[in-house]
């Protein structure tokens, strides 16, 4: 089966470790590109940041950026033939739609899954985005709705007085007394903007406390979720991306082009990282301490069981953010893509 594959995400340094343990290191052929130049060839690493550096002109980079494309591809190609090959990559969507399997006989196969690929409805999540947006959140709502008071005569009046105020700031910024003032007939403001247009502004000091959280747990993250099937919609796969391998550099990119929640079914290729059961059939480390009471242990001991009781109890504020739960499962990605088939 031949297949184009339109690329959004691609570990080049994973591929390249797994591909060297499959074929014997023999790499070759896929981590150099020639440039044509009429003194003669210089072979250039691939990676694209070197290439911009080393190169001055604007049709070089763009003639190379493909080149390591395609490099890209052939090297994707390989290691999923390669796998294929070894029976050590699954195919989620074939194994459950020719398996002649029930939906329960399926979740007994995965734990034995250990490289997947699947293809099915998805979405992206960027925290950092999300806090971009939220921080913003009430000016964009002012924005929006205060374009619809302006022939308010009320409205026209109250914010000349806020302008005139924040002009006198700026000559006199320690004022307390006017920095109150001005506090108070923004509120005011708000109030009217939600009692007149039905709008709603978040407490600024809630915005706060949910930004401190999300640094606390999930900063600087990027998630990845499918789901492979249209009915069971509750089997998902979870992946963590790294900005430095999206293919056009940034997420941006992605949402202007397939958008934070693709109208499209995209596929993922990965290894398998977390793979929970029901019931939980880890041993739980802390257990060595069932039977003992704090009487009996040394006082170091004591300590050291309070404090891995502590990282314990972390594990419910991390099921928050893209940490599986039953019957979703976890890969460590090497390839987002569109998948043509032909």
């Amino acid at each position: 089966m031949s297949t184009i594959k339109d690329l959004i995400y691609f570990d080049y340094d994973k591929a390249k470790s797994l591909n060297s343990q499959l074929n014997e290191g023999l790499l070759s052929k896929l981590t150099k590109t020639i440039e044509q130049e009429s003194g003669g060839n210089a072979e250039l690493g691939f990676d694209i940041k070197l290439l911009k550096g080393k190169l001055g002109g604007n049709d070089k980079e763009k003639y190379l950026r493909t080149e390591t494309i395609e490099i890209y591809h052939e090297l994707l190609n390989q290691i999923e033939q390669s796998l294929t090959e070894k029976n050590i990559l699954t195919d989620i969507n074939e194994n459950f739609d020719k398996g002649q399997k029930s939906f329960n006989e399926f979740l007994l196969e995965v734990p034995r899954f250990k490289y997947i690929k699947a293809t099915g409805w998805c979405t992206f999540e960027d925290f950092e985005r999300f806090k971009r947006i939220m921080s913003n959140f009430n000016e964009i709502q002012r924005l929006i709705y205060s374009s619809a008071l302006t022939e308010t005569p009320e409205y026209k009046s109250h914010k000349e007085e806020i302008n005139n105020l924040r002009r006198e700031l700026k000559t006199k910024p320690n004022s307390n007394k006017d920095i109150n003032k001005l506090n108070a007939l923004e509120r005011k403001y708000d109030k009217m903007i939600e009692d007149q247009m039905n709008a709603t502004l978040l407490d600024e000091t809630f915005i706060e406390r949910v930004k401190v959280f999300l640094d606390t747990f999930s900063a600087n993250r990027l998630n990845f979720r499918l789901a492979p099937f249209d009915i069971f919609n509750d089997f998902q796969i979870l992946a963590n991306l790294k900005s430095d391998y999206l293919i056009n550099g940034n997420f941006d990119d992605i949402i202007y082009t397939y958008g934070s929640r693709p109208n499209i079914k995209l596929s993922i290729f990965g290894v398998v990282t977390s793979c929970p059961q029901k019931p939980d059939q880890r041993v739980d480390l802390n257990d060595e301490y069932i039977g003992y009471d704090n009487s009996e242990l040394e006082d170091s001991e004591v300590f050291i069981k309070a404090f891995r009781g502590v990282f314990s109890s972390f594990e419910a504020f991390e099921k928050f953010f893209f940490v599986p739960s039953f019957p979703k499962i976890a890969v460590s990605p090497i390839s987002i893509y569109q998948e043509i088939i032909f």
